[in-house]
């Protein structure tokens, strides 16, 4: 039960932050919205850890000895910083040029926050 009010809230905030992204009035400082959706991103991953924490995990890059641990949760929080640093760093530097970059992004985070959320799901539905 508790899973699926955890989905619920979180299917929601990742709406909010989708229909914030999709507005079609630029926001007042380009960070704000990719702010929403880099937060959605980082909750999605979140959710997606806490999911498979201790399971049989597939992918090797996080696996430590087959499973989910605190190093693939280290790691993945790793490539979360990763990512959202580059998005910083690109934005500041060519974001005024040209607006379309930070735009991409928003677009880029909220389909890695829907794959990350959809794989959490996948990852409750499966759960023994």
């Amino acid at each position: 039960m508790k899973a699926a009010w955890l989905a619920a809230i979180l299917a929601g905030l990742w709406s909010a932050a989708a229909m914030k992204a999709q507005s079609y009035e630029e926001p007042a400082s380009p960070w704000k919205g990719l702010a929403w959706t880099m937060a959605a991103h980082g909750a999605a991953s979140g959710f997606d850890a806490w999911t498979s924490w201790q399971r049989v995990e597939r992918n090797r890059m996080l696996s430590d000895g087959g499973r989910f641990t605190a190093e693939s949760a280290a790691r993945k929080a790793g490539w979360f910083a990763g990512v959202t640093l580059v998005q910083v760093v690109v934005v500041k530097k060519w974001g005024k040029r040209h607006p379309w970059i930070e735009r991409a992004f928003r677009v880029g985070n909220l389909g890695a926050a829907g794959s990350l959320f959809s794989a959490g799901m996948h990852n409750l539905a499966t759960r023994r």
